[in-house]
């Protein structure tokens, strides 16, 4: 057994192998010393080499997916080695072993591993030689998305960042790059040989898997493109063990179609993440309202790809205001979709061989509600005014699963076990075979109670039972002290403290009897089963296409209940530059507002189509960094097709939003919050075109004060003179108001009223300028004392002097 073991752990060893034997998976050597210190779990030994004892430990079986789940989040790499063949008959104690699966961050599919609302994507970066490109791959297996993208040395960075891969593919070649290493030695990164990425054999690779002469008819794929999504086929393949591995085909994504959001920005607006590391007070949990899984990854992936089309953009809002404006068929069909399970990931297990009876639940019961959803908007008695997108999904669902459907729902059982072997997974009724096998098994069951009756009778001994385990089957109990009245046909199985254990041979027979029914059945189960199986293989594509429109229904009527909920308002999206938000508001702090105070959030209105840039000064937490976000935000949901927090909006559509809000530094690469600070606005600089939307707040204070105020002078500038994009720009630098001089500048100032030495904020943005920043009344309600606060004074009115 040892040597087979050091057999399979020689073909794999990055990882930790879980070494099945019985009931247990087994650890041994330096796994077993690794994974008894990760989990927390004894180590001891199993035999010996020459001179020492083997390092051995173990978890449970049944309980292993817990115990990977938390090896994999640690970054380690798990190979499954399971025993192939039974060891009933053999005439050797070894059976078969082989590893059915690899483990990795970037592989998962259990749904207890993964986030229900959000994807396990696995990506894969190849150069491109000489040309500085650099192509992308990445994919989900949990539910077989499959994308590719194009990008240059500046734009990988930010491609990471917005993907969020769980585990990075890369050639051993690229690690020699030092730029390239600094970009992704914060991820889970794994080096594979030059030759995985090899640009024929995954061509070939790609054109055999997708079952295709070229890779034109699937999309224009760049030659280092070709070459990570190779070898992320390859690798799954390694992983999964499995042949037959169903993805979609990949779609490229192409920079010209989407909002570019870079990183600084996606984290300043708080969009997925706050700055405490927390999803609560964020956008997307702000805006979700989403009944199923798989609207919530489309509501992810659009937050991730906005768009900047303005048809395109405003064939989503033409769906959300059919919903908003029929409120029944909306609600109606929340209310459906709320059952439906999470069909996507089932879809996938099943398909890869690794899905159980709860996942084909869940295909049933997704195809049962179909017809519910269709005859939502068959009664519907304007069926001409559904929107193009609406119309599609609903087509999509019409396909012809109805045979399929209702073979499933006939056969498969509405409450399952968790596994096959368990049994009771195919309905009664449905195969008359196995029908019988049960009734056999059953009557069997009642055969083994009237026998415990009888032995009781005759022995004369009430408490006699009869019982069973894995170990030596049906036995017949009895108490120690009652074994002197056990007849001599009895014969003696175990002795134990707690009882005495006996078979007959009437016994043995019932059980063989009951034992092969149960096999028999389990079996056919099985068979029928696999049955279902092949069959989703078939109408893979079509069910997939029902998914994807469940998905768009979800999030089309979602985001009309998130608008009735909170007087959200549809925005106008086209290719000018205007850009006119009235009563605009904050999603994330009006929703809080709601939540903890009594007064209503105040409302801005933002008008940059005359005068581009907003040079806005003020006190602190008198509103100015809210009002910047609040209009970004606006920005991004336009983008992504959603209402908007606004009694108006006109805008026109945006290329890049910019955000450079907040202080802080990032030691871990050598950087102070100054650093930081120019970094960002080097990166807003160098890339905002007259279509970009920019907030900056605080630009310069990071250092010196005059060093801070010429920076920001010179900033302002060019985003007024050079770049003219549409700008909000937040300062404490007073003297840059004079640049109002400026034809496309505007001075705003947030409104705020001294009253009784105090001052009171009234977050209201107004035309003019700000004199000075009441720092020393922040101050003062933060708690600084009074003695402090005094002496500031003193210092304040001595500098103001002097000026």
């Amino acid at each position: 057994m040892m040597t087979q073991y050091l057999a399979v752990k020689k073909e794999h060893q990055d990882c930790l192998v879980f070494f099945r034997m019985g009931d247990f998976y087994e650890l041994f050597f330096e796994d077993a010393i690794t994974a008894s210190k990760e989990l927390d779990i004894v180590l001891t030994s199993r035999g010996k080499t020459e001179k020492d004892n083997i390092p051995m430990c173990g978890v449970p079986h049944h309980a292993s997916e817990n115990y990977i789940s938390r090896l994999v989040k640690k970054g380690f790499k798990i190979a499954i080695c399971d025993q192939t063949e039974s060891a009933e008959n053999k005439s050797s104690k070894l059976v078969k072993r082989e590893v059915t699966r690899i483990v990795t961050p970037g592989t998962l599919l259990e749904d207890n591993l993964l986030e229900s609302k959000g994807y396990n994507f696995l990506m894969a970066i190849c150069d491109e030689a000489d040309s500085g490109s650099f192509g992308i791959a990445f994919i989900d297996i949990s539910i077989g998305d499959f994308f590719t993208e194009a990008k240059n040395i500046e734009q990988l960075f930010s491609a990471i960042h917005k993907i969020q891969p769980k585990e990075i593919l890369v050639p051993e070649r690229i690690l020699r790059n030092d730029q390239i290493s600094k970009i992704i030695r914060e991820w889970k990164v794994n080096p594979m040989p030059d030759s995985r990425f090899s640009l024929r054999s995954s061509m070939e690779r790609m054109k055999s898997f997708f079952e295709v002469t070229t890779l034109k008819g699937i999309a224009d794929f760049s030659e280092s493109e070709v070459c990570a999504a190779g070898a992320l086929i390859d690798y799954v393949l390694l992983t999964q063990k499995k042949e037959l591995l169903s993805l979609s085909r990949p779609k490229k994504l192409c920079e010209s179609e989407f909002l570019e959001i870079d990183p600084f920005t996606r984290k300043n607006l708080e969009i997925f993440q706050t700055m405490r590391g927390e999803k609560n007070g964020t956008l997307i949990s702000t805006i979700d309202r989403t009944s199923t899984p798989m609207g919530a990854r489309l509501l992810l992936m659009r937050l991730m790809h906005p768009l900047k089309n303005a048809l395109d953009i405003s064939e989503r809002l033409e769906s959300v205001r059919f919903f908003k404006q029929h409120d029944a068929t909306r609600n109606n069909l929340i209310s459906i979709l709320k059952k439906i399970p999470d069909i996507e990931r089932s879809l996938s297990r099943l398909l890869l061989d690794r899905g159980g009876p709860k996942d084909l639940g869940a295909v049933k019961s997704a195809l049962c509600l179909l017809p519910s959803i269709k005859m939502i908007f068959a009664s519907h008695k304007e069926c001409w005014s559904i929107p193009n997108e609406i119309s599609d999904a609903i087509s999509n669902i019409n396909s012809d699963l109805g045979e399929f459907s209702h073979k499933l729902s006939t056969a498969i059982n509405d409450e399952l076990p968790a596994f096959l072997r368990d049994g009771g997974v195919i309905a009664r009724g449905y195969c008359e075979e196995l029908d019988e096998l049960y009734d056999t098994h059953f009557k069997s069951s009642e055969l083994i109670q009237r026998l415990q009756e009888k032995y009781a009778q005759e022995t004369k001994i009430p408490n006699l039972k009869i019982k069973r385990n894995n170990i030596i089957g049906y036995y017949i109990e009895v108490s120690p002290s009652l074994s002197s009245k056990i007849p001599f046909s009895f014969v003696l199985r175990q002795s134990l403290v707690s009882g005495m254990r006996y078979s007959t041979q009437e016994l043995i027979e019932i059980e063989q009897k009951l034992n092969v029914a149960y096999s028999e059945a389990i079996q056919l189960e099985t068979s029928i089963f696999n049955g279902f199986i092949e069959d989703l293989r078939s109408l893979t594509e079509k069910i997939r296409k029902i998914i994807s429109s469940l998905a768009i229904l979800d999030i089309s009527s979602a985001f009309a209940l998130l608008a009735e909920e909170n007087c959200y308002t549809e925005p106008v999206i086209n290719d000018s530059d205007d850009f006119e938000i009235i009563g605009g508001r904050h999603p994330v702090v009006e929703q809080a507002y709601k939540n903890s105070y009594e007064s209503d959030f105040t409302k801005n209105d933002c008008d940059l189509s005359k005068k581009k840039l907003w040079l806005i000064t003020g006190p602190n937490m008198a509103g100015k960094s809210t009002f910047l976000r609040q209009n970004a935000l606006i920005v991004l949901m336009a983008h992504i097709g959603c209402f908007v927090p606004a009694d108006r909006a006109k805008i026109g559509v945006v290329d890049h939003l910019f955000s450079r809000v907040g202080a802080s530094d990032d030691i871990s690469r050598g950087h102070s919050t100054f650093m930081v600070e120019m970094i960002e606005t080097a990166t807003i600089v160098n890339h905002a075109t007259s279509k970009s939307f920019v907030i900056l707040d605080e630009i310069g204070r990071g250092t010196a004060t005059y060093d801070g105020l010429s920076l920001a002078w010179s900033c302002v500038e060019h985003f007024a003179l050079s770049a003219k994009c549409r700008t909000l720009f937040a300062t404490h630098y007073h003297e840059l108001t004079e640049l109002q001089e400026i034809e496309n500048i505007a001075c705003y100032t947030l409104s705020v009223r001294e009253w009784d030495d105090k001052i009171v904020f009234f977050h209201e943005i107004i035309p003019g300028s700000a004199d000075r920043s009441y720092g020393l009344h922040v101050a003062r309600l933060a708690g600084i004392p009074t003695n402090i606060i005094h002496r500031a004074q003193q210092v304040l009115d001595r500098f103001e002097n002097r000026l």
